[in-house]
């Protein structure tokens, strides 16, 4: 961690970003201001690919980012509140945050973050390794009700939990707690995307159904047309199921398969496969199609994923 003091506040780097040299080529860099000198207590913590830090203080503070203009702008950051109170106001909305409550934003992106001590703040880099939450993350952010949907309240619980264990963890656990922590927010990005957030029963068991059977057949071919067959619905009914929760068939049966690849990378039991072959037993045949695929999802190559988990 780097922290340099300067007439309007506070640098700090490194926190997150623990691989960077400066703040200059750091991609955490904030700048903290506030009525007392800038003291904290922060620990580092590395779940994989999720870099995360436990920070403490005792006095209100305001952070700013400071960016580079040549950064990305995808970055995301998630928040969790442990004692003290606080907001975060970007791109014109604004969460208030208690004890227990988390709020997900952008980290490259101008944002406002509030503190007033005693304060414990759990902040975690959900993009250094890579793992991007590009699509449809738009409605999560800085969504105040998101900690209050049915997979928030349990994402919650569960990271609270993870905050308080993580300087018990082993590094195989924390890797793994970090494969869950992305797991789990991609399902409260995808519940807070539905369209019908109360389905129909009859629809509901339809939609369980086609979901069972697109798992059960991940490793075949996989068409609308295919399923609906299976199914005995119509093609047409089939994609308003999907539409209902703020997604299409094509893109749910992409991500499974990628989820699966991506979890198999990280096994090292298979390390001794290529990522080609892997991506074949999952029903993606062409490598090159499978390579543009997995770093538009998460933000890497197969190969630096792979180096990011430490198999190769």
């Amino acid at each position: 961690m780097r922290v340099e003091r300067r007439a309007d506040g506070v640098l700090v780097s490194g926190f997150l970003d623990t691989c960077s040299g400066s703040h200059t080529d750091a991609s955490d860099t904030v700048l903290v201001r506030g009525t007392h000198p800038y003291q904290a207590e922060m620990r580092s913590y590395g779940f994989g690919a999720v870099n995360a830090c436990d920070i403490t203080g005792d006095h209100q503070v305001g952070v700013l980012p400071v960016v580079s203009p040549a950064a990305s702008s995808d970055r995301h950051v998630l928040g969790l509140l442990l004692t003290g109170h606080g907001t975060l106001e970007q791109e014109g909305r604004l969460a208030s945050l208690t004890p227990g409550n988390f709020v997900f934003y952008r980290g490259r992106r101008p944002f406002r973050l509030e503190l007033t001590g005693p304060y414990r703040y759990f902040v975690i880099d959900l993009d250094q390794g890579g793992t991007c939450f590009r699509r449809q993350a738009d409605a999560a952010i800085v969504n105040p009700d998101l900690p209050e949907l049915a997979s928030g309240r349990i994402f919650t619980a569960a990271l609270v939990e993870i905050a308080g264990l993580a300087a018990r963890m082993g590094p195989l656990t924390r890797q793994e707690m970090g494969e869950h922590i992305t797991c789990m927010l991609r399902t409260l990005i995808h519940e807070a995307n539905q369209r019908e957030p109360d389905v129909p029963a009859a629809r509901a068991t339809v939609l369980d159904r086609v979901l069972n059977y697109i798992g059960q057949h991940l490793d075949s071919e996989l068409s609308p047309e295919s399923i609906a067959s299976a199914q005995y619905i119509s093609v047409r009914y089939l994609h308003a199921l999907f539409e209902g929760q703020g997604d299409t068939v094509g893109n749910h049966i992409r991500y499974r398969r990628l989820d699966r690849i991506r979890r198999d990378l990280a096994d090292r039991d298979l390390a001794h496969l290529p990522a080609y072959a892997i991506a074949a037993q999952w029903g993606i045949q062409n490598p090159s199609h499978f390579s543009k695929l997995f770093r538009a999802e998460f933000g890497m190559s197969p190969r630096e994923f792979r180096q990011e988990a430490g198999i190769i």
